[in-house]
């Protein structure tokens, strides 16, 4: 029985050093005036410059959940996780989400399988609240068994309304929005543990929680510092924002039931949990502390303050203490 995500055939090190060889070759690309990219270290979205706004992009597809959304009859779901793992990364930065864009590789032509994606896909788009504008079907037999999906969203946000993690400082307080289960990630791993068990196939299958309407709602009415969207990586992605400061979470939003579940089923330790998985905190946004009753107001009961940020580095974690 495989207990880490490495062991299940994910190495999140080595994922990370090859992204690294990659930007390394294409870090200088970059034109001026409109389309020039506007900095920000390892943030959520690619920024560049249109007039005195930015537009944001981002890229992101599915993973091997698909393969357990077809196991379970789930197909009709992926369409959402594919369009809620972009537009959550673009609200990070502030930008509200405008268009999306998905490309499709099959390994032989499927109807039926492409109403159902396209139910999904529509389905997402409505909950973005985002243009459906586009996309690409590739047939490749030698490629691809099965199927894959992936997309590509584009927002737009005034230059100086841009999150970018520099106004953090220490006091300001961390604010949790529940996840609705493991969204997209993670799934090379549960996928070894999952047990054909129906009731745990629901949960895992379950698609991936859209943020955009409460985020967007947020940061037209509060100052937000801060904005990280917990996929694969887990608590880690919260330094991506700034590195700068310590990330102290003392009081989390409930584990999710599968959580336990899949802790238990694969005997993980605590630590490679919350670096694989969100635990039940699908988005972390930081705010002074004076604004955390009327933000709370405006994202509803699914969310609540779980911490606070202070002087130091990385992530304090109760559970992990």
């Amino acid at each position: 029985m495989v207990s880490t995500y490495s062991e299940a055939g994910v190495d999140i090190n080595a994922s990370e050093k090859a992204t690294e060889a990659l930007i390394a070759q294409i870090k200088d690309v970059n034109r001026k005036g409109d389309g020039e990219a506007i900095k920000l270290e390892n943030g959520f979205a690619g920024l560049v410059k249109l007039g005195d706004g930015a537009l944001a992009v981002c890229t992101d597809g599915v993973g091997s959940k698909i393969l357990l959304a077809e196991e379970l009859d789930s197909i009709h779901t992926v369409g959402i996780d594919c369009v809620a793992m972009n537009v959550n990364d673009l609200i990070c930065v502030g930008s509200e989400p405008l268009s999306f864009v998905d490309y499709i590789a099959l390994e032989k032509p499927d109807e039926k399988l492409m109403a159902k994606i396209g139910m999904g896909l529509a389905e997402g788009c409505k909950q973005a609240n985002c243009t459906l504008s586009g996309g690409e079907t590739a047939i490749l037999p030698e490629l691809v068994h099965g199927f894959d999906i992936a997309g590509t969203s584009v927002g737009y946000v005034k230059q100086k309304d841009i999150i970018d993690g520099t106004k953090i400082s220490e006091g300001d307080v961390l604010i949790g929005l529940k996840a609705s289960g493991p969204h997209s990630n993670g799934y090379t791993l549960i996928r070894k543990l999952f047990d054909g068990d129906k009731e745990i196939g629901k949960q895992l299958v379950k698609p991936t929680r859209i943020y955009v309407k409460e985020v967007m709602d947020l940061v037209k009415q509060v100052e937000v510092h801060g904005i990280a969207h917990i996929t694969g990586g887990g608590l880690d992605n919260i330094n991506r924002i700034n590195d700068n400061f310590q990330y102290v979470i003392d009081n989390p939003l409930p584990v999710l039931p599968v959580f336990n579940w899949l802790q238990k089923k694969g005997n993980i330790k605590d630590n490679e949990m919350y670096r694989t998985f969100n635990m039940g905190m699908g988005m972390i946004i930081i705010i002074n502390k004076s604004d955390a009753d009327k933000s709370i107001s405006i994202l509803g009961d699914d969310s609540q303050v779980i911490g606070y940020v202070q002087k130091g580095k990385d992530v304090e974690h109760s559970a992990l203490l």
